[in-house]
């Protein structure tokens, strides 16, 4: 399945009077967006993830290098491609007295979209019943909801929402959620940046990690928690130190947990039945076993920390060189930007 987006030799320096330049993106190589499936696109803050957005967008010029989006050069012709991309960047922009309904028309009739699209959309973000409402009588969550929403009136194959859980309470992040994963089953592209990394991994099929303006890694999620170190067995015993001592005599590392009569396998190629057996053998019988898996929190704090392993390969393996841009679509030096 091809790649909706193709990042080739992304460059992006922000030119300051006075101050030394910034640079964003450095040298960006990246394909991303397949239909169908939701793309985490994660960096510290300030890592170039909002700056690569708008480049794609064609919000900025790059400096150097380019983008592709649905195979035009989205540097120069955006406009070609643009009915089939819809796209939050930062704070929602909305008419406060109005409510949620008059918002979504006067976006319909400026776009020239038919009315009737505004209901549709309305029912898929789950806002029929406060349609009639004032935007200001919004809770945050039900503004960003709203947002989605309009980016979605023209039914874009391409959707990218940029940081969309920002300062929303739980309930908001899980609602969030639940609709990413909604729009991305009706065979729409969906990219995510985002920081809020429980809930990426919970919705995310693939996730590109950056850094400094720099690609890290970029794969499956499940290539991406590989880096996350081995997953962990926590058993719930009695006897727990001596447990610690037998499993350690078996090679698997073992330490206390705060909780009372827990500790913490790791887990080296073995299985929890490996765990279970060198404490029966023992004499030892747990109450409790259970297997948590490696995170995408871990994976990303491990590989943010510091440059990748020389040995270690930037992409997923399993992903074809073929699908990856291999040099800059476009090159074209831009104008010195002042922002």
């Amino acid at each position: 399945m091809t790649d909706i987006v193709e990042i080739g030799g992304l460059r992006k320096v922000y030119r300051r009077r006075g101050n030394e330049d910034v640079v964003a993106i450095e040298n960006l190589d990246l394909a991303m967006g397949r239909p169908g499936t939701v793309h985490g696109y994660l960096g510290p803050n300030g890592s170039g993830k909002t700056t690569t957005i708008r480049c794609l967008l064609s919000l900025v010029a790059p400096t150097a290098g380019g983008v592709r989006v649905f195979g035009v050069d989205a540097t120069r012709e955006f406009h070609r491609v643009a009915a089939r991309v819809g796209a939050i960047v930062e704070n929602p922009k909305m008419f406060p007295p109005f409510s949620g309904r008059r918002n979504l028309t006067l976006l319909a009739d400026l776009a020239g979209i038919a009315s009737t699209e505004v209901d549709r959309v309305l029912d898929l973000v789950g806002l029929s019943d406060r349609a009639n409402d004032s935007f200001d009588s919004y809770s945050l969550g039900m503004k960003q909801r709203l947002a989605i929403a309009g980016a979605l009136l023209k039914n874009p194959d391409l959707l990218i929402l940029d940081e969309p859980a920002n300062g929303l309470d739980p309930a908001g992040i899980a609602e969030m959620r639940v609709l990413i994963g909604q729009i991305a089953s009706e065979g729409k592209a969906v990219v995510v940046s985002s920081h809020q990394l429980s809930e990426i991994e919970q919705v995310c099929d693939d996730v590109t990690i950056i850094s400094r303006g720099r690609l890290i890694k970029t794969g499956s999620l499940a290539y991406i928690r590989s880096f996350a170190g081995p997953d962990e067995v926590v058993v719930t015993i009695d006897q727990r130190d001596r447990a610690i001592s037998v499993l350690s005599q078996a090679g698997m590392p073992a330490r206390p947990r705060h909780e009372d009569n827990e500790l913490v396998v790791t887990v080296e190629g073995e299985a929890s039945h490996e765990v279970t057996r060198a404490l029966a053998d023992s004499g030892l019988y747990l109450s409790g076993l259970r297997v948590e898996q490696a995170s995408l929190e871990q994976a990303f704090l491990n590989l943010t920390g510091g440059p990748p392993p020389p040995t270690s390969p930037t992409r997923d393996p399993m992903v074809s060189s073929g699908s990856m841009p291999t040099g800059p679509p476009v090159a074209r030096p831009a104008p010195e930007d002042q922002s």
